[in-house]
């Protein structure tokens, strides 16, 4: 399975995913025989950039809220942004939108917040050989084509709701008509 779901967004299947991962939706970065790494787009954390990154220069607002990308290693921080003129704008994940892990990408976008749309994330979600697979498996999650408005919303709450109703069929039914779209 070369390059699996890498580029795609899993959808948490709630009536079995029901930790870290309930109601996420992820950004599949990269996902090989060997595992598989993505971001969750929708977990706003309540601290400030500021709180979290260090040597943010002073003048640079670093009120932006940060994002939490996964349950592994909280000092991974990288940015999802849509400024391919950066001077180091990191890979494209998804057409227009890249992935970036550098300080200096970071203090540039801050510097021109006007520019681009852009958002932090500490953590990220990973997968060891075939472990993915299984959950797949096992219904845990949905695979649906990338929406670049889910990773710069301005209401992250509703990304899962938002992504299963563009899934179309049972799972937009299901999120217009119950309480949990996944319960059927």
């Amino acid at each position: 399975m070369e390059n699996g779901f890498s580029g795609k967004v899993l959808i948490s299947n709630s009536s079995i995913v029901t930790d870290y991962f309930n109601r996420t939706v992820i950004l599949m970065v990269e996902h090989d025989q060997s595992g598989a790494f993505g971001l969750v787009l929708n977990k706003k954390m309540d601290v400030a950039l500021s709180d979290v990154i260090q040597g943010i220069p002073e003048g640079i607002d670093g009120s932006n809220p940060i994002y939490s990308g996964g349950p592994v290693d909280p000092t991974f921080v990288s940015i999802l942004h849509d400024n391919p003129k950066l001077k180091q704008p990191g890979i494209e994940v998804i057409p227009g939108v890249f992935l970036a892990r550098s300080f200096e990408a970071l203090v540039e976008l801050l510097e021109h917040p006007d520019k681009t749309k852009f958002n932090v994330y500490q953590g990220y979600s990973g997968w060891g050989a075939a472990q993915l697979e299984g959950e797949m498996e096992r219904k845990s999650w949905v695979v649906h084509d990338p929406n670049a408005e889910w990773i710069f919303t301005e209401d992250p709450e509703a990304t899962w709701q938002e992504a299963l109703k563009s899934k179309g069929g049972l799972y937009k039914y299901f999120v217009e008509h119950t309480k949990d779209p996944m319960l059927n």
